[in-house]
């Protein structure tokens, strides 16, 4: 249902599941953030969530009440999403979601909490960037999309974290946390009703003087840079091949992840297969596909020992290009269909597996029914998936990323570097 001030939620009832779960998801993240001001979506989240983490901090009382029901509360912000969830008994329903929706809604925090929630955030930031992988991902993000937020990371910089002010933060708050830029969903043993009136009676009074921002940001600028490669403290080497994609607004997320399962998920898939069974080349290898509303990610990798890193990439860039040239057998693409509604019948005996399908929709107005998209999978022609994979995996389009270990004087300035970037 869509509230009067543009809220759109949904309620999904699933009588004996003894828990529900719910959620209040707001479009916005890094992406929308200005570059002097990275990691304020993230910083904020914080403030609307805390919980006295730090000396001094006020703690929400939004969170008394969630515990008080024996809840499990929680937060997380992306490149173009803040949510906040919680998961609750079904008889603690109404007080959990009461106060999920306080927390949200009824911001409190002040010029204090912001100075001292700030410290949390670099804390948190000095951690993440203690993974080697990390150092080399953020500095990928920074080549490939320079000068766009998505080249920063979502935690931001120590700089611009310490930039930030207590009017920056209620600013944002204002512009982005909008009844028409966020989505609620229930998901779990409710009545729907009962439900229904609850949000109406607590949120369909959230106002604010702003208007809902313009949809997401524009698609960004790429550089033509194809390889990137690494030295840093790792033991083996690092190696992905991949390429972009234009996204969810591109309704090729089905036909994405056909490919992605003939080509490298599961122990049936063609990478696996020629990597791991045949030729013992790897024991840890992935292949993902990331999209978001107008830039996406496909790519295939894994660890490699130094030796065996060329035979490694030879194989990979092969599979790329053989999936670009000839389509895949009738019986892969039936393997991939079933694999997949395999999957998502799996997913969906959890609310929480629910809620994460449900909640990719909402963030990008895509059909809610699982049935749609497995729909849109039944459809898929060997000919229809050679044609997405000639438009994305033609050998101009493909990229490479390889994180080697640093040997020598090498390793003296992968720790150099990694020392720097702890500090920024």
């Amino acid at each position: 249902m869509t509230l009067a001030n543009g809220l759109v939620a949904v309620i999904d009832a699933r009588p004996g599941r003894r828990t529900a779960y719910c959620e209040i998801g707001v479009r916005v993240g890094s992406r929308d953030e200005p570059l002097d001001k990275a990691g304020i979506s993230h910083l904020l989240e914080h403030l609307l969530f805390k919980e006295g983490e730090g000396p001094g901090a006020r703690k929400n009382p939004a969170f008394s009440r969630i515990r008080a029901a024996g809840g499990d509360v929680n937060a997380t912000t992306g490149f173009e999403l803040t949510n906040y969830f919680c998961d609750v008994s079904s008889d603690s329903f109404e007080e959990g979601w009461r106060g999920l929706a306080s927390l949200v809604t009824g911001t409190g925090f002040t010029a204090h909490d912001v100075e001292v929630e700030r410290e949390v955030v670099l804390e948190e930031a000095a951690r993440d960037k203690s993974n080697p992988a990390s150092v080399a991902a953020f500095s990928v993000l920074r080549r490939l999309f320079p000068g766009d937020p998505l080249s920063q990371p979502i935690i931001g910089y120590r700089k611009t974290l310490e930039s930030i002010r207590y009017s920056d933060a209620k600013a944002y708050y204002g512009r982005h946390y909008t009844p028409g830029n966020a989505y609620v969903l229930v998901v779990g043993d409710v009545e729907p009703e009962k439900a229904a009136a609850l949000l109406q009676e607590t949120v369909a009074g959230w106002r604010t003087a702003h208007a809902p921002p313009a949809d997401f940001p524009p698609p960004p600028k790429v550089s033509d840079e194809k390889r990137f490669v690494f030295q840093t403290l790792v033991e083996q080497v690092y190696y992905a091949m991949g390429a972009l994609t234009p996204g969810q607004t591109a309704h090729e997320r089905a036909a994405m992840e056909l490919l992605r399962r003939v080509l490298g998920e599961g122990r049936t898939s063609r990478l696996y297969r020629r990597l791991v069974e045949r030729e013992g080349l790897t024991s840890e290898f992935l292949a993902e596909s990331y999209d978001l509303s107008n830039v996406g990610l496909f790519a295939a990798g894994g660890a490699v020992s130094s030796a065996r890193a060329d035979r490694f990439r030879a194989i990979l860039r092969e599979e790329f290009e053989r999936a670009a040239s000839e389509p895949v057998s009738a019986q892969e693409l039936d393997l991939a269909r079933r694999l997949m509604s395999a999957d998502l019948v799996r997913q969906f005996e959890t609310n929480s597996g629910i809620a994460a399908f449900r909640s990719e929709c909402l963030l990008y107005r895509l059909p809610l029914s699982r049935d749609d998209y497995l729909r849109e999978a039944s459809q898929a022609t060997p000919d229809s998936l050679l044609a997405t994979a000639r438009a994305r995996f033609a050998p101009q389009m493909l990229r490479e990323i390889e994180v080697d270990p640093a040997r020598g004087l090498g390793k003296l300035t992968a720790i150099l570097r990694y020392l720097i970037f702890r500090r920024i």
